[in-house]
């Protein structure tokens, strides 16, 4: 019998949704979704910020440091579904990509991206400072709290999911390498305070080590970047309000930068 014309449309919808069910099922994102043909695939065009990591399976993740909502389901993460070589080099920088999104209804950790755009961006609210000990030893230190304004919670009263972490960079632009013998291997200090709290406010406090097999020794060549993250639970900045975040080399406090955020109510 020949297919009359909603048989030949559907059948061409189940050609599309079939690929997409293939490649979802091999997501490293935890055991496979089934029956893949039982659930509606969401494609959705966004803009987002996040950064590029590494999977397990030597592919990429984008990691959102404050979740999207994708056709009414909040995201955390999205499985690049291709990435250019060339863009590897943006692991672990703050990026805008723009691309279409699709998401297994039900299933919040299924979210896979094809990128259109891509580009580095410098997040809102980043600080900046020359530091210059020498003739010859100069740096320019950032700082920026991403997101810089967020709520731990919504209007409904649950977690919103949002990650929120600082972004510490020291770029060597002077005219020789910049090499620390630490007395210790903690090699970034955090401090976050409330605004305008008074002295008596030691704030919340964290240290990040070294880099496994550095030891004591910290070497950032000349035109090298060094940059670190540090996250931010909810015991860091508690209520709604203003605060300031210090960042600097544990051993080395010439080495820091301030930064503001926001916490604010649902």
């Amino acid at each position: 019998m020949t297919p009359g014309r909603s048989d030949t449309a559907l059948m061409r919808r189940r050609a599309v949704v079939a690929p997409w069910c293939v490649r979802l099922a091999l997501m490293p994102l935890g055991a496979a979704v089934r029956p893949c043909a039982a659930q509606a695939l969401m494609d959705t065009a966004v803009t987002i910020h996040g950064f590029f990591q590494p999977a397990d399976s030597a592919g990429w993740l984008l990691i959102l440091p404050e979740p999207v909502s994708v056709s009414g389901q909040r995201i955390y993460q999205m499985t690049i579904a291709e990435l250019d070589p060339r863009s590897s080099r943006m692991a672990d920088h703050f990026v805008e990509v723009v691309g279409h999104v699709r998401v297994v209804q039900g299933a919040s950790d299924r979210a896979l991206m094809a990128i259109q755009r891509l580009r580095e961006i410098e997040p809102h609210g980043t600080s900046r400072r020359t530091v210059r000990l020498s003739f010859s030893q100069a740096a320019i230190l950032t700082l920026a709290a991403i997101p810089d304004r967020f709520a731990w919670r919504g209007a409904d009263g649950q977690p919103t999911g949002v990650q929120p972490l600082l972004m510490y960079t020291l770029y060597n632009h002077g005219e020789s390498d910049l090499d620390f013998m630490l007395p210790n291997q903690e090699v970034l200090c955090g401090v976050v305070r409330r605004e305008h709290a008074g002295n008596g406010d030691q704030g919340w406090r964290t240290s990040l080590p070294a880099p496994s097999g550095a030891g004591n020794h910290m070497l950032i060549r000349l035109g090298g970047l060094f940059r670190r993250f540090v996250s931010l639970p909810p015991d860091a900045a508690p209520v709604a309000g203003r605060y300031v975040a210090r960042v600097a080399l544990c051993a080395i406090p010439d080495y820091a930068v301030e930064a503001t955020f926001e916490v604010r109510n649902p």
